[in-house]
């Protein structure tokens, strides 16, 4: 027997808190589903089944060479915003695979970035009435001080049912 959608719970759980909590409990409740957004130190900023920003702080854990942030980091704020939208709608049962990721690297990275991940209604109706398939999600990192386009990004997403990712 499957859960209720974890994602859709937190979303659910913490939609009547104020704004300038919400975030806060939104990203530790997220970084218990998924350990890795806590330990990449990734913040939520939105988070609904239409639209989820996630910020990455320049600090010297997710640096490159050069004190810019790192091209992985990036591509998993990309990874992160666009997984969590699709998450937010999957059915109960099902869960959500990153199939392809094309990351164009447009600028520099020196700041603080956040990465947004959009879907129209349309988008979030498909993904809840069907218990498999497959879409591409756009995300744009943008530097916060200026709004710069700093990274492109297209990623496809699939969900299945969740017995079909079984380990046995």
């Amino acid at each position: 027997m499957s859960s209720i959608n974890p994602f859709a719970r937190i979303a659910d759980r913490y939609a009547n808190h104020p704004s300038h909590v919400r975030p806060s409990l939104v990203t530790r409740a997220v970084g218990e589903v998924i350990p890795f957004v806590d330990t990449a130190g990734c913040f939520i900023e939105a988070y609904t089944p239409t639209r989820v920003a996630v910020r990455l702080d320049n600090r010297k854990g997710v640096q490159n060479h050069l004190g810019g942030l790192h091209a992985a980091a990036l591509a998993l704020l990309a990874e992160t915003a666009s997984g969590l939208v699709v998450a937010l709608n999957v059915p109960t049962g099902s869960a959500p695979l990153l199939r392809t990721m094309d990351v164009s690297f447009d600028r520099f990275s020196r700041d603080t970035v956040q990465a947004e991940a959009t879907l129209s209604n349309d988008e979030t109706e498909t993904i809840q009435s069907r218990p498999i398939g497959r879409i591409d999600v756009d995300v744009t990192l943008t530097a916060l001080d200026g709004g710069e386009t700093l990274v492109s990004s297209q990623l496809q997403w699939a969900w299945l049912p969740e017995e079909r990712l079984s380990r046995d």
